[in-house]
């Protein structure tokens, strides 16, 4: 097979893209920064001696981002959109997360600019915090996903590495063989649907997606929009069934009859904020009515009860917006092993 990135007599050239077309690019990376309980807390405090990590490691991850094509060699020089590095703590497992998100209207794709600026974020953490520990380790730097272009849509949730017939692991996404599979229910709310007079098209698409994310759907129910059905079920399903995920979808707006946030408060234990922000960005960004969505998350013992829209688009998109946090939300609330790693003791 000839080689893009050599020309006929072995040199190295850059591809020649004057003939694509130019549409909406989007690429999104993440890293992951090891870190000691002592640094994490020098972080939380902003009492590292070189100033404030997390400001100062977006800032070099935009930046490096922006001169990608002077770092790789036969990278295209392009104009980038936009870009978004956010650094953050956690103290659970010791770990400082980077995502780094980058768009741009070109006619080639930004992935390597934006793993650049996830990869030149943790090395700027590592060089901030490296007078506390020269044992910070830097890993798991992935293309999480990646939009336009003809190679088409990535999405590395939906590509999980299986294993081919001589037991060699398949290039195709991550490994998720060791992780344990997470126990889940899906309930959905809808009078027409209780009543057969509606497709539960939503815990269909759902069901789909828990699968591809590594959990086996053992609870399925459709109820009406009564928050006393809601709650008993909810109860039922992580009390009795020992669910480790529940999501619902539906009765999440502001009708009379949407009472599936009142009820989730209801059985829950403790309210988990960032879940249902992160669901109404997701959901203001596809339309201006999603501020009006009301979903929330829940605890309730150590099982996590998520409250998604009722449309199948709304549903599942949220759903994706939060995934990559689930597990170890998971994790934490069972006391499984992180997904950060063991802890590593320092002498």
């Amino acid at each position: 097979m000839k080689s893009t990135h050599l020309d006929d007599s072995g040199r190295p050239v850059m591809v020649d893209v004057s003939s694509k077309e130019a549409t909406v690019r989007i690429a999104e990376a993440e890293g992951i920064v090891r870190l000691t309980p002592e640094i994490c807390g020098a972080i939380r405090t902003n009492s590292i001696s070189k100033g404030d990590v997390f400001r100062v490691a977006e800032l070099a991850g935009i930046m490096a981002a922006k001169r990608t094509y002077d770092i790789i060699p036969l990278c295209h020089s392009i104009r980038l959109n936009h870009v978004k590095v956010t650094c953050s703590l956690d103290d659970d497992s010791n770990c400082a997360r980077v995502n780094c998100t980058v768009k741009a209207s070109e006619v080639t794709g930004v992935e390597m600019e934006a793993l650049t600026g996830a990869s030149v974020s943790c090395l700027t953490i590592y060089d901030m915090c490296k007078s506390m520990d020269k044992g910070i380790i830097i890993e798991e730097i992935r293309l999480l996903s990646k939009s336009g272009g003809k190679s088409g849509d990535y999405d590395a949730r939906n590509h999980i590495k299986m294993k081919d017939d001589n037991g060699h692991q398949a290039a195709n996404g991550r490994d998720n063989s060791n992780k344990k599979i997470v126990s889940s229910g899906i309930l959905t709310i809808s009078d027409k649907g209780s009543r057969g007079e509606r497709s539960d098209t939503s815990g269909e698409k759902l069901a789909d997606l828990l699968k591809s994310f590594g959990a086996d759907v053992k609870r399925r129910a459709i109820v009406p929009d009564e928050k006393t059905h809601i709650a008993e079920k909810l109860i039922e399903w992580s009390d009795e069934d020992n669910l480790e995920l529940i999501v619902t979808t539906g009765g999440t707006g502001l009708s009379p009859r949407d009472v599936t946030p009142e009820a989730l408060l209801e059985v829950g234990d403790r309210i988990v904020p960032g879940i249902g922000e992160s669901m109404r960005m997701k959901s203001l960004s596809q339309t201006p009515n999603g501020i009006l969505s009301r979903g929330i998350a829940v605890t309730r013992g150590k099982t996590l009860i998520i409250a998604l829209p009722g449309s199948e688009r709304g549903s599942s998109s949220c759903f994706e917006a939060v995934e990559p946090a689930l597990r170890h939300a998971i994790e934490i609330l069972n006391g499984w092993e992180s997904e950060c790693g063991t802890k590593t003791v320092r002498s």
